[in-house]
């Protein structure tokens, strides 16, 4: 009605405490402009907002829920800041999984009165992750002793990481403790040449029997991982390059320790046949994920032995295979093995067209749970139908490519069928001159269509040795697309540093 319009005005809560005006001189009392005079809240405004200020706001007011959320988007570092803001605050950045990411301050790696001093505060409890490095930003600059690694097995820490640091003034239990109180435990031991200053390997075997002595009696360890990368100009392993050495370990004791694991990671490792027997036999137990990286002594007995360990897992999803030679291996059990996992990633490896074509086939058939495949350096695909190859990377969710080589039909065909309809969302492809992969011989508008029905694209855009094959027609098809009608929610881009796009 005309009295209640009359009576209308707008409310706000802040604003609503300020005192009415009693001055006839402020503007709030000049007749209003006629255009607004159809708003009738605007005639009966009783306050007057001239030289008076907001109320101010108070956060200590907030839901912890609420402050929670905000602090989660907050550094550690920052963390820090807020505990000394107010009790509220404190009492709610005090959440545990606020610190996950917090680790040792730079300050206490410089010597060792600051690290003490770090130790003895509050602070110190909240620290989940410890990384104990020799060179680099992680770096301690003086000698860590035990009475250093007493201090942090009283933590609760969630993961440590050890990467090619001199340890020899550390006993070996408390090694082994410390290592086994984590959840993750990940171990970088850098292969230096022999020309290089220092000793080719940090961490000796008694180090590492300790750790594994310890893992198989009694270990919060759910993900382990352990290889030995080299560190020289070119960052390549030759195969005459020693990697760790773990024959001399009990083959009891290795299999026993992985099987307490849910993830584990070798790479650049040497296992003797008794070792290799027992670990397949029973240290897959219960394991979630497995990656299998140039590992020595794998022959097809060895391989065999492999793929029937893998076989008897009930819980094994992710699989990670390097540098083994498959060719051998009967396709249909081959097929079976693998189509058994969700995630697989096969790379620099021997394989025969026939035995990928029946992993094709059977994802086809739906005899798979298979989402993701990654493919790197994988050589004898061009000998896989192109037709059931096209087909079967399409039946996925998430597709990686680096350095292959592709036949010209395939190509062509897997983003024909990309085009129409397909179930993936995420492909990650590099191209590179070195490896024929032919796809700037697809059609500038079905590589458009193809790229823009996928949620997110990895692919290097870039015209040289070190970036994509993609042709300028092909590139304007694809960002006009984008521009038009497209899926696509993430990008990642990389460019050459010698060639700008």
């Amino acid at each position: 009605t005309a009295e209640l319009e009359a009576k209308l005005k707008f409310y706000d809560h802040q604003l609503e405490s300020l005192k009415p005006c009693i001055s006839t001189a402020h503007i709030c009392h000049q007749s209003i402009p006629s255009k607004f005079q159809h708003f009738s809240w605007e005639k009966n405004l009783p306050k007057c907002f001239e030289d008076q200020s907001l109320p101010t706001a108070s956060y200590d007011k907030l839901p912890a829920e609420i402050l929670r959320i905000l602090f989660g988007f907050l550094k550690p570092d920052d963390l820090r800041n807020v505990l000394q803001v107010s009790q509220t605050w404190k009492s709610a950045a005090e959440e545990p999984g606020l610190w996950s990411e917090f680790g040792l301050p730079l300050k206490s790696r410089l010597n060792p009165q600051n690290l003490s001093e770090f130790l003895t505060t509050s602070l110190s409890s909240k620290l989940k992750h410890l990384t104990i490095a020799e060179d680099g930003r992680d770096s301690f600059k003086f000698q860590v002793t035990d009475e250093h690694f007493s201090h942090f097995l009283k933590l609760d820490l969630f993961s440590i990481s050890i990467r090619e640091f001199e340890l020899t003034a550390i006993s070996d239990d408390l090694l082994g403790l410390l290592v086994n109180s984590c959840k993750e435990c990940d171990i970088i031991e850098y292969y230096k040449k022999p020309w290089m200053n220092g000793k080719v390997y940090k961490l000796d075997i008694q180090k590492l029997t300790a750790i594994f002595s310890e893992m198989q009696k009694k270990t919060m360890l759910k993900s382990f991982k352990l290889s030995s990368p080299v560190r020289y100009p070119v960052m390549e392993r030759r195969d005459d390059d020693p990697k760790i050495d773990l024959s001399p370990i009990p083959s009891k004791i290795l299999a026993r320790a992985f099987s307490k694991l849910e993830i584990l990671c070798l790479e650049d490792l040497e296992f003797n046949e008794d070792q290799l027997g027992a670990i397949f036999e029973v240290g897959f137990v219960n394991l979630k994920s497995l990656s299998f990286r140039n590992i020595d002594f794998l022959d097809d007995a060895d391989l065999q032995k492999l793929l029937e360990g893998l076989d008897k897992s009930s819980q094994l999803k992710i699989l990670n295979l390097s540098k083994v030679d498959l060719r051998r291996i009967e396709p249909f059990f081959l097929t079976k093995v693998i189509n058994k996992m969700t995630s697989v990633c096969l790379e620099d490896i021997e394989i025969q067209g026939l035995q990928l074509e029946e992993i094709f086939n059977a994802i086809l058939r739906r005899d798979s749970v298979m989402k993701h495949l990654s493919l790197i350096y994988v050589w004898n695909l061009v000998d896989a139908s192109p037709d059931v190859f096209a087909r079967a990377m399409n039946k996925l969710e998430s597709v990686t490519f680096d350095r292959l080589m592709l036949c010209e039909n395939q190509t062509k065909e897997m983003f024909k069928v990309m085009s129409q309809e397909t179930s993936l969302k995420a492909l990650s492809y590099s191209s590179h001159i070195e490896y024929n992969d032919y796809i700037e011989e697809v059609d500038p508008e079905v590589l458009a269509k193809a790229l823009n029905n996928l949620e997110t694209l990895r692919m290097d855009f870039g015209y040289d040795k070190f970036g994509s094959n993609l042709t300028t027609e092909q590139l304007i098809a694809f960002f006009k697309q984008l521009s038009l009608k497209s899926k696509l929610k993430n990008i990642f881009r990389e460019d050459s540093p010698y060639f700008k796009l």
